[in-house]
């Protein structure tokens, strides 16, 4: 063969390939897999792939934020013809799961507009505010923030204790997801508590000592609802911290210990006895307790002054038992 030409086979399967590749559409369309959409709008393009300039062409409305829709092989199937992608649609497929994103949110976040709106009817107490309502599938569009959800409706008992409401949320369309809401305003209090397990013998500081709100309508008279009635104070048993206290829980520390050598004084109009005699029980400062004479082993009430002095608060007969 001379040098320069052509073999004629090879020529023949050039000429062959270039008629298949002339053959295929430069604009053959491609299905995405496991599309997602950001918007309130499904488009062209967010299903195919190569749509040329039909990719934003808006086909049908998204599923709300944060959740899914099927389209099926036939819906596909009418969308590519009808829009004249050049597509076929597998046999092996059946359907496809659009997912719109969305913001998740929880309906304590709504508790400050909860707040707000129950003080612009009148509240005028502290409150802790908690939601009853659903608290699955709450989301925004990925745009948008809970600062974007407001009342169409928001009223409160006649006893200012209880809430109901219709809360829009922004579905990123022109029309909102209307959430019903109810819910309690339970009225709380700042109590002293202990912020630590104080066991008891300790003595209660200041230091130990921080404030909580607790629901007012679970406080009594019998609650500890002054710091000062703490400090200075011991437990009783130890008790857990954040937890309002009862004024039983409370005792003063041991100033004397049953067993111990202590000064009985009693006084009588301008006469004043004193005698030594032994505690039978332990006690605090202010607190009254049973001593017995040493020299004639009768048993007196007293009250306890300071370490080591006691004040017999028994009737006359303690005055002949000294």
């Amino acid at each position: 063969m001379p040098k320069g030409n052509v073999n004629i086979r090879s020529l023949v399967g050039i000429l062959a390939l270039g008629s298949m590749l002339s053959a295929v559409p430069a604009d053959a369309a491609t299905l995405k897999q496991n599309p997602t959409v950001s918007g309130p709008m499904i488009r062209l393009g967010d299903l195919f792939e190569d749509t040329g300039a039909q990719e934003d062409t808006v086909i049908m409305e998204a599923p709300a934020p944060g959740t899914s829709d099927n389209l099926t092989g036939y819906e596909l199937e009418r969308i590519a013809e009808q829009y004249e992608l050049d597509w076929e649609r597998p046999t092996y497929l059946k359907r496809i799961t659009v997912q719109r994103e969305g913001a998740a949110f929880a309906l304590t976040e709504l508790k400050p507009m909860v707040l707000d709106a129950a003080q612009q009817q009148g509240l005028d107490v502290d409150v802790a505010v908690k939601i009853y309502g659903s608290k699955r599938n709450l989301f925004l569009p990925i745009d948008a923030g809970v600062e974007d959800i407001e009342f169409e409706q928001f009223a409160l008992n006649d006893q200012m204790d209880r809430f109901t409401a219709t809360a829009l949320i922004p579905t990123g369309s022109g029309t909102p997801k209307k959430l019903r809401l109810t819910g309690n305003l339970d009225e709380v209090r700042l109590v002293p508590t202990l912020n630590r397990v104080v066991a008891p013998g300790e003595i209660i500081t200041k230091a130990d000592i921080s404030w909580e709100k607790y629901p007012a309508k679970r406080l009594n008279r019998a609650n500890v609802l002054d710091q000062t009635a703490m400090v200075g104070q011991t437990v009783r048993r130890p008790l857990q911290p954040g937890a309002p206290l009862r004024e039983n829980d409370l005792k003063a520390p041991v100033m004397i210990e049953k067993g111990a050598i202590v000064k009985m004084t009693i006084t009588a109009g301008a006469l004043t006895l004193t005698a030594n005699g032994r505690a039978l029980e332990d006690g605090g400062k202010g607190d009254t307790i049973r001593v017995m004479n040493v020299n004639s082993k009768q048993s007196v009430e007293a009250t306890i002054l300071r370490p080591g002095l006691v004040k017999v608060t028994s009737n006359t007969m303690a005055l002949a038992a000294l």
